[in-house]
């Protein structure tokens, strides 16, 4: 009688179907594979297995461990193991009991250790159905996504109550909360004190954020964005009272805050609150000694022990579609590597980094952002020499460093669509067209039922929610002058 078992492998994300049937005397077992791994269905066939020889034997020995060092280049891959497996259950040599790897998660590495930082998915830029409407969320994509990432052995989803027109919570709960046991995932989730200003509020917010996401307690839960222009609101609020309050009910399991301002302001939070247990700063190769002051925020966060999350590793996409300059530099390096990757992998090789969060917005990105992470490694000397040329390039030709967020949009009273405005005026600047501009075409499109950049009215609502400190009003100037001329 065939049996046959399913190895998914991992964070490759391949799949393989191995059917094992004995011979009738019971004595050999041949394997048929279906496998989406090009190395895996190069030979998809293993004839006439002696079975009893084959689960004693010493690996250097095997059969199908030779097949396997002939054809899959990871050492890892766990597709020979359940060849053996299902070998041994046809031939009536073992139970057919599941078989897994679960990680333990240890603690960070600060300085000078091997371990990696994780992948976490940023839930700020989801797939839309309507990619005028934030709010019209993508689920069906969105839970392909979930899967996708879950099948590669990652396990933390990071979203707010304002991103996506406050429906990325409830978006997340259909496709994760609603379909997957709670020990499957990790959540987090952030107390937006730009919005509240009593302890009564706060308290409200809270319980509402439990309900839409649908879970009793969150893995992580934030103080969104604290910085100058909140400090005070974060203090009516009481925010840290509370989040320390409902880590005590359990509602919490570990507490920290999202910041967005100067070195100096971090160290103060850090020295006032030890019981931070950390920190999420945006942290980029083009960030790191501007005016943002990545490196120098890291380095507080550092001489603190407090482990940091990273947001805007790949800075809203500017270093997802790079100047051509840049892509030739990455592309010579290393083939078929995708500029986000490169982004990926400059700050997971970060000492002090914990995860790093990517907002991904369709499968394909997904897939992407999976496949590095086979074999990762680091940037090397080489690599790193290669990042900094890069950056000299993207700095050269990015206009505006906006990173999408869309904070400045909420309340802006002519409804005008800063951040797709600013993608557009940036693709423009980057590659200048030499004849028929396809920005200015979108522009004047995506421009269709809302506000010009020429219609601002200089009400500042715009430049105080944005995290980034741009001087928007100016900008939205030179935007009309490139596209409205």
């Amino acid at each position: 009688m065939s049996e046959t078992a399913i190895v998914k492998a991992g964070v490759c994300g391949k799949t393989t179907r191995i059917t094992a049937t004995p011979s009738d005397d019971m004595m050999s077992v041949s394997v048929r594979m279906e496998s989406d791994c090009p190395m895996v269905s190069k030979v998809p066939v293993i004839e006439n297995i002696a079975c009893y020889e084959e689960v004693g034997t010493p690996f250097n020995e095997s059969v199908i461990y030779k097949w396997a060092s002939e054809n899959i280049r990871h050492t890892a891959c766990p597709v020979p193991c359940g060849i053996v497996k299902c070998v041994e259950a046809a031939a009536g040599l073992g139970l057919k009991k599941p078989v897994s790897i679960e990680w333990e998660r240890g603690p960070v590495r600060l300085t000078g250790c091997d371990i990696m930082a994780e992948l976490g998915f940023g839930l700020m830029r989801l797939p839309l159905k309507d990619p005028a409407d934030q709010s019209s969320v993508d689920v069906p994509q969105l839970k392909e996504m979930v899967d996708m990432f879950l099948e590669a052995g990652l396990d933390y989803f990071d979203t707010a109550y304002m991103y996506h027109n406050n429906v990325s919570e409830k978006a997340i709960k259909e496709a994760l909360v609603d379909r997957y046991p709670r020990d499957r995932y990790r959540i987090a989730t952030k107390l937006p004190i730009m919005m509240i200003d009593s302890p009564e509020k706060a308290e409200a917010v809270f319980e509402e954020q439990l309900a839409k996401v649908g879970v009793d307690y969150f893995d992580n839960y934030l103080i969104h964005n604290i910085c100058g222009e909140f400090y005070s609101n974060m203090e009516k609020c009481k925010a840290f009272d509370l989040v320390k309050r409902k880590k005590a009910e359990g509602k919490i399991k570990r507490i920290g805050f999202s910041f967005h301002d100067s070195p100096e302001l971090l160290e103060k939070v850090l020295t006032e609150h030890p019981e931070m247990e950390f920190v999420q700063l945006q942290i980029n190769y083009l960030d790191m000694d501007g005016p943002i002051a990545s490196r120098k925020n890291l380095d507080v966060a550092r001489a603190h022990g407090v482990p940091v999350i990273v947001m805007e590793p790949v800075k809203g996409g500017i270093l997802a579609n790079v100047p051509d300059e840049a892509k030739a530099l990455f592309e010579a390096r290393n083939p078929g590597m995708s500029p986000a990757s490169w982004a990926l992998r400059y700050v997971m090789g970060l000492d002090g980094i914990e995860t790093v969060l990517s907002g991904m917005s369709s499968v394909e990105q997904m897939r992407d952002n999976l496949s590095f992470c086979v074999d990762f490694k680091p940037l090397d000397e080489e690599e790193l020499a290669i990042v900094e040329k890069a950056a000299g390039i993207i700095n050269g030709k990015v206009a505006i460093s906006c990173t999408g967020c869309r904070y400045c949009m909420k309340d802006c009273p002519q409804d005008i669509l800063i951040a797709d405005y600013f993608a557009l005026y940036n693709s423009e600047k980057a590659n200048p067209p030499k004849g028929w501009s396809v920005p200015r075409m979108y522009y004047g499109n995506r421009s269709k039922g809302h506000g010009l950049a020429s219609d601002c009215l200089e009400c500042g609502n715009c430049e105080m929610n944005c995290p980034q400190g741009l001087p928007i009003i100016e900008l939205l100037k030179d935007v009309a002058k490139t596209f409205e001329n």
